[in-house]
């Protein structure tokens, strides 16, 4: 189990095919305030300003409002957690992906609103420092109220988003007796949990969604073989990237031949990693 100080883990500048840094200028309004002029409101979010309603549809809180009304705040939290997981990353709007940015650019950079605002600025995430200033506002209340962050703006609970960027939608809130994976596995693993006599429930991917969890997949396994230690654990991750690396190779209609020719011809080109070359900077 993942402990929820493990800063071990690298939070890479996307998440499952969303870009982190696109759609995250968010009206000055954060989560706290907003659930509690929905309360206050009976539930009627059409009496929320402008400001507040942007809050409301950026965590999609209309499929949640009936459960979290009136709750306890550990409860509102821990419902919204959940929710954020079960579903993609492409669906949120700026300030559930403000979190995000914030805990990203405190371990790229360093923590603090000074570093956040210049490393936004620098990279042209915006170039409005009032827009910087509101991203930190709103990512890093909207954190720490969740608990997910800490006021410097790093992170608090490395569990809740290592299950963020795999997509490893555990529940806060689950029925007990039965693990959530959603996830693409291979073939005969429902097969093996019906030979140990358990119960599962699976669905047969589309083209789109196939290709999507591929790509899911890719980093699942690389993130696993960045973890591996022993000899045998690092084989048998790289083994199952080549695995995932030569299924969509197949079903893209390539040959590994035709990709290992065109890793000759780069390598001839461009050199290998053989030499452990990092570049810090070249002239544009």
């Amino acid at each position: 189990m993942m402990n929820l100080l493990d800063n071990s883990f690298s939070l890479p500048n996307h998440i499952r095919g969303r870009n982190i840094y696109n759609n995250v200028i968010p009206t000055v309004c954060n989560l706290k305030n907003m659930l509690e002029k929905l309360d206050a409101a009976n539930g009627d979010e059409s009496t929320l300003k402008q400001w507040e309603k942007r809050s409301y549809t950026a965590y999609h809180i209309d499929k949640i409002e009936d459960r979290i009304l009136f709750q306890t705040k550990e409860k509102k939290v821990a419902i919204i957690k959940e929710h954020i997981l079960q579903h993609e990353p492409n669906e949120w709007g700026p300030s559930c992906m403000d979190i995000y940015l914030v805990a990203y650019v405190s371990q790229q950079s360093k923590p603090g609103k000074q570093a956040f605002i210049e490393y936004v600025l620098r990279y042209g995430i915006t170039d409005k420092p009032h827009s910087a200033h509101a991203i930190w506002q709103v990512g890093k209340g909207d954190g720490v109220f969740l608990g997910i962050l800490n006021e410097d703006g790093t992170v608090k609970d490395w569990n809740f988003f290592r299950q963020w960027v795999k997509g490893q939608t555990k529940p806060y809130i689950t029925n007990k007796t039965c693990k959530v994976h959603n996830k693409l596995v291979r073939d005969h693993i429902p097969a093996m949990i019906e030979k140990d006599g358990k119960r599962y429930r699976s669905r047969i991917l589309d083209h789109q969604q196939f290709i999507f969890e591929l790509k899911r997949k890719v980093y699942e396994e690389l993130d696993e073989y960045a973890q591996a230690n022993r000899e045998e654990e690092i084989i048998e991750e790289l083994a199952d990237l080549v695995e995932v690396i030569q299924t969509m190779a197949e079903y893209h209609g390539v040959t590994m031949q035709e990709v290992e020719k065109v890793r000759k011809q780069k390598a001839k080109w461009k050199g290998r990693f053989k030499d452990r070359v990092f570049l810090i900077e070249a002239e544009d």
